[in-house]
């Protein structure tokens, strides 16, 4: 059974493509928790819009399991406060 956080992630995903500003501030804080590795976090930087960047780190929390998707669910509520809550984040 996958966590509330990795079914919030899961659940929200297309959402969270297409509003998600913060991306390499996020990328930032799992890439520092070793949650993506080198050339992932490369490959979100290469990325030109911010949808291309988050669909390349949905690429990176599936493979990495709720663990990653954890990691990303705390990040996101605090790099995109106003997002998460909207999103109904911490209900």
């Amino acid at each position: 059974m996958s966590s509330f956080e990795a079914q919030f992630v899961d659940r929200n995903r297309a959402v969270l493509i297409q509003r998600v500003s913060s991306v390499m501030a996020i990328a930032d804080e799992l890439k520092n928790k070793d949650m993506i590795h080198d050339e992932t976090y490369s490959e979100i930087r290469a990325e030109v819009t911010n949808q291309g960047k988050m669909r390349k780190l949905f690429e990176a929390l599936h493979s990495g399991g709720d663990r990653v998707k954890n990691d990303f669910y705390y990040a996101l509520k605090h790099h995109e406060p106003f997002l998460f809550k909207d999103l109904g984040g911490d209900n």
